[in-house]
């Protein structure tokens, strides 16, 4: 489950979405620089949701992850 949360946060960084010194490191994320509180909100729900097996809610959030 890890690996794919870090794949989307990745693409995330890559995607210019977060800053460039955003990172996912071994047992957290760090992300810098979203557009608004609200997105802030959606993406830390859905990557907290995604380590426990719940990956609907990053793939709303980040249409094209897997499910």
């Amino acid at each position: 489950m890890y690996d794919a949360v870090r794949t989307v946060v990745l693409r995330l960084i890559r995607s210019r979405e977060f800053r460039h010194d955003s990172s996912a490191g071994p047992v957290y994320f760090v992300l810098y620089d979203v557009e608004s509180e609200y997105r802030a909100r959606e993406l830390a729900a859905a990557l907290h949701a995604a380590l426990y097996g719940h990956l609907e809610p990053l793939a709303h959030a980040m249409p094209g992850t897997p499910t």
